[in-house]
């Protein structure tokens, strides 16, 4: 494998391990990661929520932290280094992006994460609920690995039931809290990230953003101000 003197980014989360080198993404489950997939590089910075021992001995590898603030970025924690540093990376790309603009970033994955940030990059606070995949396993008698949102009203039978039920119980809360934010600040934007953005994002009778790595870019961004 030819070396090449570029940064090597990856987040790891519950479900998958997605990396940023050279300008490419890539991503793969848990399950199917090993570290001979990633290129070598000079450096690797890595956000971590999930399990690190993935990444075995890796050499001259950092693991990033939360911070209390970065460029206009201000964190609402009590204690910042308590954000879950996905959020907190998801944050800072997200204000680089779209700079001066109120913006609700939701993050739709194993947990579900919403974090608004004003125009003035002050952070105001989240929330965090389980993802669709961790609603849908909640009860041993219901579980269920369907990955479909149906947004049906009402059923005729348990497995639909099952299904319909958390769909709209994922998705009420998702348009309940654009709509909130939306009222009391007029001008919103929304970003969707995360392995389910898309989908969600199919279902919202809402103008919304994509960004399925916004994770990464945010990793990028903390992890090139600090060379």
């Amino acid at each position: 494998m030819a070396f090449h003197l570029y940064n090597l980014y990856i987040d790891i989360g519950n479900t998958a391990v997605k990396w940023l080198f050279n300008g490419e993404y890539q991503s793969v489950l848990v399950a199917d990661f090993s570290i001979d997939l990633l290129p070598q590089a000079s450096r690797v910075h890595v956000s971590c929520v999930g399990d690190k021992s993935v990444l075995g001995s890796l050499d001259n590898t950092t693991f990033v932290r939360s911070q209390a603030t970065f460029a206009s970025f201000k964190s609402a924690y009590d204690s910042p280094q308590d954000l879950g540093i996905d959020r907190f990376l998801a944050m800072i790309a997200a204000i680089d992006q779209l700079p001066n603009q109120n913006i609700l970033i939701i993050d739709v994955g194993s947990a579900c994460t919403f974090d608004l940030v004003l125009a003035s990059g002050e952070h105001q606070g989240g929330l965090i609920m389980p993802g669709l995949g961790v609603l849908r396993r909640s009860f041993d008698q219901f579980s269920s690995q369907s990955k479909n949102i149906t947004l049906e009203s009402l059923a005729s039978n348990t497995i639909d039931g099952w299904e319909y039920g958390t769909s709209q119980m994922l998705m009420s809360v998702i348009t309940a809290q654009i709509e909130n934010h939306q009222s009391k600040l007029g001008e919103l934007q929304v970003l969707l990230t995360g392995g389910d953005a898309k989908m969600v994002a199919y279902r919202l009778n809402q103008s919304v953003i994509i960004k399925q790595n916004l994770v990464l870019e945010g990793l990028a961004l903390y992890a090139q101000s600090h060379n």
